[in-house]
């Protein structure tokens, strides 16, 4: 379900899209002549009333969901390039029980999974597919409350030393 966005909503996510997520330089392109020290306040305070869902935010992208599972698909199969030192094994070092010192000529790239990137990526999935639930925390307690009424309490005692 779309919302009915006003021309001035419209044009303010336009140019947050355009300035790159930026609800500042947003507020700064639709209002060129402002001088004020105010426009990031101004910026945040517009973005914030727009109430703009992820799947509007992403119509306004114009991406596809079968763009989006590509994008997911490449984020869960992220890796990320580390240096290493290769060292001969044991038996095929001639008699040399040292390490080989580091240097710029014996170092190599190899590609290795980014699994803090994957995290992130399958966390932001699950959260779009809505698998997570909201977190609630519901804490039941019970417990047997007694109230004595004082006059009450009196009023019992005289009776049952009346019909002792």
């Amino acid at each position: 379900m779309s919302i009915k966005r006003t021309l001035g909503e419209r044009k303010f996510i336009k140019a947050y899209i355009e300035n790159r997520f930026n609800a500042t330089k947003a507020y700064m392109d639709l209002n060129p002549d402002y001088q004020g020290k105010n426009a990031r306040k101004l910026g945040n305070q517009i973005w914030t009333n727009i109430d703009i869902t992820i799947s509007e935010l992403l119509n306004e992208l114009e991406m596809s969901d079968a763009e989006l599972c590509q994008k997911l698909k490449e984020g869960l199969n992220a890796t990320k390039t580390i240096s290493v030192i290769p060292i001969k094994p044991k038996e095929a070092q001639e008699n040399n029980t040292d390490l080989h010192n580091a240097n710029s000529k014996n170092i190599e790239f190899v590609d290795v999974e980014d699994y803090p990137t994957r995290h992130k990526y399958l966390d932001t999935a699950l959260k779009l597919k809505g698998v997570y639930p909201a977190e609630k925390h519901k804490i039941e307690e019970t417990r047997e409350v007694i109230i004595n009424i004082i006059g009450e309490e009196k009023e019992e005692e005289d009776n049952n030393k009346n019909n002792s």
